[in-house]
């Protein structure tokens, strides 16, 4: 079966056995909305490309859980990357 045709489940099994082109079709699936979520955050497009970075490096070392919400995971480690990356003005 050809990667973009598998459930996330199955690409995040493939990536935990090192299976490069299952992280790429991932990240193909999910990237542009993990960039929307953290340009949104952070306001920043170069600190939102580090969060992407950073959470698919996650992907890769197996730190995210699988269950059928992977989408849900990934953008809500979206979120929590960019909001560390943003610096509140104090009493903001």
């Amino acid at each position: 079966m050809p990667y973009d045709q598998m459930s996330d489940e199955a690409l995040l099994e493939r990536i935990g056995r090192c299976d490069r082109a299952a992280l790429a079709a991932l990240y193909d699936r999910y990237a542009a909305a993990v960039m929307a979520v953290a340009t949104l955050v952070t306001g920043q497009r170069a600190a939102a490309e580090a969060v992407v970075e950073q959470l698919f490096w996650s992907v890769w070392r197996g730190e995210i859980a699988a269950g059928g919400r992977v989408r849900h995971h990934l953008m809500l480690g979206a979120r929590q990357l960019a909001r560390g990356r943003v610096a509140f003005p104090l009493g903001g």
